[in-house]
């Protein structure tokens, strides 16, 4: 059986969108973890956020945080490092994007002159974003806020967005969608990371089958990334419409249960 490496989004996707239950995927993340398959965080979460859910599913390897723009290595896990790699506390940091206070300056800058209004989680006190995100533990909400080079935010408007993408894109600035936030951050995204990770299991293992299962379009260049894609349908069962059908295998579970549905239809034709 070939190597199988799966990336995944965690909200939304490995956990649930409104109760971030993990327990309709316990079954298929204990399949990959009694096969030796790793199991790769791709998410808009901090790093400090992933390493809380990385203990508490017992999965030990690299990580992708803040949508692409850092990479976290284990010590020792890949015989060599990307260039920039910085060694911390027995792991590696590998910064993809720029920095938050940077990109909080040319978001508030785009949308001055949008003449739209967004509110970053720079701008909110963490009732807010407890109120936003659903995060109710104070160590969740400080995870969240602990944040290096994305920027979470909401619009006053939807219709906001067309308007405020072109600016931000001119200061350098990518703008995504994601299940509750829209995402600014500096020229990365989930698929570089992916791609840097591809390429460091493709040198570990002789032969490799990576997998990607997300729910919405900030997966998008992740799914493109991948051997086999899978999108998971949202909790009305319907699926993001912004990721075309050629770039992954809908799954008619919504999160979690999709996440299983994927795992188990992998690992069957393995």
């Amino acid at each position: 059986m070939r190597q199988v490496v799966v990336f995944s989004d965690l909200d939304g996707t490995l956990l649930d969108h409104e109760t971030f239950s993990v327990r309709l995927a316990v079954s298929a993340v204990d399949l990959l973890l009694r096969r030796g398959c790793p199991l790769v965080p791709v998410s808009s979460k901090t790093a400090s956020e992933i390493r809380w859910w990385m203990k508490a599913l017992f999965l030990e390897g690299p990580f992708v945080c803040e949508n692409g723009c850092g990479l976290v290595i284990p010590e020792g896990y890949f015989e060599r490092i990307p260039e920039g790699g910085v060694r911390e506390k027995g792991e590696w940091r590998v910064p993809l994007g720029t920095g938050i206070g940077e990109v909080r300056k040319k978001l508030r800058e785009a949308a001055l002159e949008a003449g739209v209004r967004v509110r970053g989680f720079g701008d909110m006190p963490s009732r807010e974003i407890s109120l936003l995100s659903g995060l109710k533990v104070q160590e969740e909400l400080d995870g969240a806020m602990d944040r290096e080079y994305e920027e979470p935010f909401v619009l006053q408007e939807e219709k906001d967005f067309d308007r405020l993408v072109p600016l931000a894109e001119k200061r350098g600035l990518i703008i995504t969608r994601g299940g509750r936030f829209c995402h600014a951050s500096g020229k990365c995204d989930k698929g570089r990371a992916v791609g840097i990770l591809i390429a460091l299991f493709r040198e570990k293992f002789p032969d490799v089958l990576t997998v990607g299962v997300g729910d919405s379009q900030n997966d998008l260049s992740m799914l493109l990334a991948v051997d086999r894609g899978f999108l998971v349908a949202k909790p009305d069962g319907s699926h993001d419409p912004a990721i075309p059908p050629d770039a992954a295998a809908r799954t008619k579970g919504a999160g979690p249960k999709g996440f299983r549905e994927a795992i188990e239809e992998i690992i069957a034709i393995g």
